[in-house]
């Protein structure tokens, strides 16, 4: 195991969707944000430029400084198998191993979160009192205080949305 982040969301959801440019938007300010703080980002595998694009926002430690460990990575159009597909969800995690880019990990889920809580559901194992306080700290002076208790829920039921019932 390993220290680790989990969310669940609802990609094809309108609520989702109509969050994805605003969230890219704000990806880009955590990472900028996060950089000014001597914490370098890479691309999923560790080496070139984050990756923020109408498909994805994904990024890890710098592989040259040995902090890259998992990639984190949210794709508007996830390709998984076909079980996940038909849930309306789906799971994802990211192990950061607590290096540096855990900071940018947090931030960026957090702020997910804060757009979309219908259709973006997070979990850690990281105490939202004492392990996410610089992601909550980032938010504050970039977006506004998050103004939330605890976030946390079981990932694996998928988000709020997910688990309302249609009609």
């Amino acid at each position: 195991m390993g220290y680790t982040h989990y969310w669940s969301y609802t990609p094809q959801a309108e609520g989702f969707r109509a969050a994805w440019l605003q969230l890219q938007l704000d990806a880009a300010a955590i990472i900028d944000f996060v950089q000014r703080q001597d914490v370098q980002l890479a691309g999923g595998d560790g080496t070139g430029a984050p990756r923020i694009d109408d498909g994805a926002i994904r990024f890890n430690g710098r592989q040259a400084d040995g902090d890259d460990y998992e990639t984190f990575s949210i794709d508007l159009n996830p390709h998984r198998p076909r079980e996940r597909e038909e849930s309306g969800f789906f799971w994802e995690f990211c192990k950061t191993g607590e290096r540096p880019y855990d900071m940018a990990v947090t931030a960026v889920l957090l702020r997910a979160h804060t757009l979309a809580p219908d259709f973006f559901a997070i979990q850690s194992d990281g105490d939202w009192d004492s392990d996410w306080l610089e992601a909550r700290a980032i938010h504050r002076i970039l977006f506004g205080d998050p103004g939330m208790a605890d976030p946390f829920t079981d990932t694996t039921q998928g988000p709020r949305a997910a688990r309302t019932p249609v009609g």
